[in-house]
């Protein structure tokens, strides 16, 4: 459960939970363990809702305790029943009844501690006609590279017991009975080793000589990039000789840093997907928390190239071509990567070098305050990252550098 680096924020949630206090029967040291009750409408053993990418999120709108639909990321990497939401007015609205017990979240990225959270228990959740009862929501403080992106985040209470399928051809989402769920036509089965609550599928990598050789990645529709490819872990993984250096996410708990290339290509499903921008991390960052990530991470960038039925509880999934799956693979264009302060500001961390960025003399510290002529809104830029993916495409930026604003325009052009 997987990832800002450039335009982009990478979520790569990995969630950790850890209890304070002594925990109650109703949980235990490695996590919660909920009796979650899966209402359906009468006579129905499926319902469907919509979902919308943002920069490769899967968005979902969920509700907690009848309120208004929030938007959260469905995410593969959190291994919890119930939703994680973050401190604020937004939540404040609920007023949720919280447990005495705390627990530590934590995630991917640098160095940072992990942060101390609430429990609202006995939450009601609900994913379009599906009502979820007994659940609980995971209240953290808020940190602007999470809680400015998306309203929260959902993942075990879908797919533990259910079959959650994603048609992306029509941007739906259907959750499924088990009992009742019939693998859709033409798709293809691809096993999956479960281990916990983490998922890992096989895919095969394609080498700069042709051959294809055969490695396991953790599942992670949470992370925004393509694959992150753990170097130390195979020798037929090598990052490209003209990769980037720069940062290649920011989890939960920080930067990750690490180098970006192309590779030949990826097969997964007996489907090849060719020229694929992948991340390869420095080591201290391939396995966060302490999670055996084997050879990596496959993210939403391919996965999102297929319609695919999750059956975690059957050790499965399904996947079958769609709309995205031969279209290129892209990265940033602008050389530019950005951290997002508490008042809501995006801010320049690093420029990178030989990059339209660097020649239009951007410096780190920058303050963008609009893309186009549009004021520059964290979400927005999440959802919109294709403008800065267009090869030849001109962008205006308009920054606030020492006190003073500007408008720089830049040509967009590969960088990798």
């Amino acid at each position: 459960m997987r990832r800002l680096a450039a335009f982009a924020a990478a979520l790569s949630l990995v969630l950790s939970l850890s209890l304070v206090q002594t925990p109650s029967r109703a949980q235990s040291q490695h996590g919660l363990q909920l009796h979650e009750e899966l209402r359906f409408p009468a006579d129905q053993d499926t319902v469907s809702l919509p979902f919308q990418n943002w920069g490769e999120h899967i968005v979902i709108p969920v509700s907690v305790n009848s309120g208004r639909p929030l938007q959260m990321v469905f995410d593969t990497g959190m291994p919890t029943p119930g939703v994680l939401l973050y401190e604020g007015a937004l939540v404040d609205s609920l007023h949720l009844s919280y447990s005495p017990i705390r627990v530590q979240v934590g995630g991917a990225g640098g160095a940072g501690a992990a942060s101390e959270a609430r429990l609202a228990m006995g939450v009601k959740l609900g994913a379009g006609a599906l009502e979820i009862g007994g659940s609980v929501a995971i209240v953290m403080p808020p940190t602007p590279q999470m809680s400015g992106l998306h309203d929260g985040i959902i993942g075990a209470s879908l797919f533990q017991e259910l079959v959650v399928s994603l048609d992306h051809d029509r941007g739906v989402m259907t959750l499924t009975r088990r009992s009742a769920f019939k693998p859709p036509q033409g798709a293809t089965e691809v096993p999956l080793e479960v281990v916990g609550r983490h998922a890992y599928v096989p895919a095969g990598l394609v080498g700069t000589n042709g051959k294809v050789t055969p490695l396991q990645f953790v599942l992670d529709l949470g992370a925004t990039h393509a694959v992150s490819l753990s170097r130390n872990t195979n020798p037929a993984i090598v990052a490209p000789a003209n990769s980037r250096n720069t940062r290649i996410g920011r989890g939960m708990s920080g930067a990750m840093s690490g180098l970006v290339g192309r590779i030949p290509g990826l097969v997964l499903g007996g489907h090849r997907l060719s020229n694929i921008v992948a991340t390869f991390p420095d080591s201290e960052f391939e396995n966060p928390r302490g999670l055996d990530q084997r050879n990596g991470n496959l993210g939403g960038g391919v996965l999102g190239r297929f319609n695919v039925s999750l059956d975690l509880a059957g050790s499965r999934m399904f996947v079958s071509p769609n709309h995205r799956t031969f279209e290129p693979f892209e990265w940033d264009m602008t050389g530019l990567v950005f951290d997002m302060g508490d008042g809501g500001e995006i801010t320049v961390a690093e420029v990178l070098a030989d990059s339209p960025a660097e020649a239009a003399h951007v410096l780190p510290g920058a303050v963008l305050l609009g893309v186009d002529g549009e004021r520059a809104v964290p979400r927005e830029l999440l959802r919109s990252r294709q403008r800065f993916r267009e090869p030849g495409r001109d962008v205006a930026l308009t920054l606030r550098e020492n006190g003073r604003q500007r408008v720089v325009r830049l040509k967009l052009r590969r960088l990798v």
